[in-house]
């Protein structure tokens, strides 16, 4: 590596250094300044490239030996001469050419001096420059290949997890379809027996029928969701928008989770605005959407516990008009650090083996991912009595009021 290139391969070339374009213009002028004053300065390199002054005869230079400044007589002229060295090694001659007579004489030999030493010190100088932009050049360099090959490996385990991320998408799929084609049939065979299809049953068996196919239904969500969450996987959501009356999609939902509230002897108030806007929206998703978050309402308040559902409309800062959905319960509330993480796949609030409330991490992951679909958004509020408020924001069908 030469004064102004990058950085060297090893030890021994990073401390060489070439006098060209080691001293700054600043600094080579003044050396000149300094010579116009006192006595002629001349900076010789070892190839004979002069940096200051005028080159001095050949057998001036060659009579130039290291240690202290010496002079040396040619052609009826005194100069005072020195060697610079770095790192062992020559770099330069410094010469300074005496004036004549006896009093001019001995103040030249003081500028010489002082020349000499100035000279010195500036090349002292610019040779530790040089030395430490090179070892910057050098960090520089290796802290660029250091972040390439951070980057590299980063890449790698991006490419690593996509890998693991479709075939894990590719097995829920396969699984869960494998898994609902049986079990659709024990359900179809268990209603069959309930109905009596295949001969007259008793009450004890219809109970335990009965309970076969609950929890054959419970099975049968679980595998559809699964399924919803394999599709979502590295696409967006599909959306088959239509108008949707609110009020009357909500009294279905509220309807179906009869057996629940009964089975949990939960009181579930609604209230409705009297003037809701129709939806541009997908009907079916929003009524995932809506049983996922009341059927969690339900489930995590304590047995005898209250639920409220609520419509009405507000506008947003922007002017839009929106429909805002509040589902609250008062059951075992969610920590606020923990509001975001809930809507992530898998993700229970409670993951030990002894957890009270069942569920598959689910349910959540779709509200966020269809209401995001939709433009609207999702969000968790903590409620001062306790319990939980999950609030939901829809624009309508019309637009900005």
């Amino acid at each position: 590596m030469n004064a102004v290139g990058f950085p060297p391969s090893d030890g021994y070339e990073l401390l060489q250094v070439v006098l060209p374009g080691l001293l700054s213009d600043d600094e080579v002028g003044l050396l000149r300044a300094a010579s116009d004053v006192g006595c002629e300065l001349a900076v010789v390199g070892l190839d004979g490239c002069v940096i200051v002054g005028e080159k001095p005869p050949n057998p001036v230079l060659s009579r130039v030996t290291s240690g202290a400044p010496q002079l040396i007589a040619c052609d009826g002229c005194e100069y005072l001469g020195s060697v610079y060295f770095h790192d062992g090694e020559e770099l330069c001659q410094i010469l300074c050419k005496l004036s004549g007579g006896e009093q001019g004489r001995a103040r030249s030999l003081r500028s010489a001096h002082y020349l000499i030493r100035l000279s010195e010190t500036l090349l002292q100088s610019a040779v530790r420059r040089e030395l430490a932009m090179r070892l910057h050049h050098l960090q520089v360099e290796e802290s660029h290949l250091e972040l390439q090959l951070k980057s590299q490996r980063l890449d790698q385990a991006v490419a690593r997890m996509k890998d693991s991320e479709r075939i894990k998408t590719s097995f829920l799929a396969t699984v869960s379809h494998e898994l609902r084609t049986p079990l659709t049939s024990v359900i179809g065979y268990t209603e069959m027996v309930i109905e009596g299809l295949a001969g007259p049953i008793s009450d004890e068996q219809r109970e335990y029928l009965d309970t076969i196919l609950a929890k054959s239904d419970q099975l049968h969500q679980l595998i559809s969701k699964l399924l919803d969450v394999s599709r979502l996987e590295g696409s967006s959501v599909e959306l088959v928008r239509a108008n949707v009356e609110l009020r009357g999609l909500l009294h279905d939902v509220i309807r179906s989770m009869g057996p629940q509230l009964r089975r949990k002897r939960t009181r579930l108030q609604v209230a409705i605005a009297d003037a809701l806007p129709m939806l541009q929206a997908d009907r079916e998703k929003l009524r995932q959407v809506l049983q996922n978050l009341i059927g969690n309402a339900i489930k995590f308040t304590r047995d005898e516990g209250e639920v409220f559902v609520s419509a009405e409309n507000t506008v947003c800062e922007s002017g839009e008009s929106r429909v805002l959905l509040s589902v609250s319960d008062n059951g075992i509330g969610i920590p606020s650090h923990l509001h975001d993480k809930v809507f992530d796949a898998f993700y229970q609030v409670d993951n030990s083996s002894t957890r009270q409330h069942e569920g598959s991490g689910l349910g959540l992951l779709l509200v966020r991912r269809y209401i995001n679909a939709h433009g609207g958004k999702v969000w968790i509020e903590d409620r001062p009595q306790g319990g939980t408020t999950f609030r939901i924001s829809l624009p309508v069908a019309g637009g900005v009021r």
